[in-house]
């Protein structure tokens, strides 16, 4: 009588399933901050479009008024105070720049909003001059 022959099993130990899941949490701990900070620096687009629509709109208010406004958006009727980007990741204002009036030069700042506050960049400003600005981070990184 010849004794039944099993196939060998074949598979994975718990041992080898477990070091692979550790393996996947490891890279995953890693590319997902930064995946998320690379959204948020791609985001920054929306606050620099902002800004320099803002500073155009001001040039032109100024070439008709001869002096600039406090208002984000000064040539709508009525004019608007402040503007929220498109996504609602950032709110533009304007303000007298440091040491000046209103009247004769002007500080447009982004503000972040929602998801974007954990950003690198906290504001990014731009003047009447053209003088950007950022705070957080340089402003090279911020307005790349």
């Amino acid at each position: 009588m010849t004794a039944a022959r099993h196939p060998a099993q074949r598979g994975f130990t718990l041992i080898e399933l477990m070091i692979v899941v550790a393996i996947l949490g490891v890279l995953a701990s890693i590319a997902l901050p930064a995946y998320q900070q690379s959204v948020r620096a791609g985001a920054r687009s929306e606050a620099q479009s902002m800004l320099l629509k803002v500073a155009a709109n001001q040039e032109r208010f100024y070439s008709d008024n001869n002096s600039y406004s406090t208002n984000a958006d000064p040539l709508s009727s009525p004019a608007v105070a402040t503007l929220t980007s498109q996504n609602g990741l950032y709110q533009v204002s304007v303000a007298a720049c440091s040491g000046g009036t209103i009247g004769n030069c002007f500080l447009a700042t982004a503000t972040p909003q929602g998801n974007q506050t954990s950003d690198s960049c906290t504001t990014l400003t731009i003047t009447n001059t053209g003088l950007r600005g950022a705070t957080g981070d340089s402003v090279e990184n911020c307005w790349r």
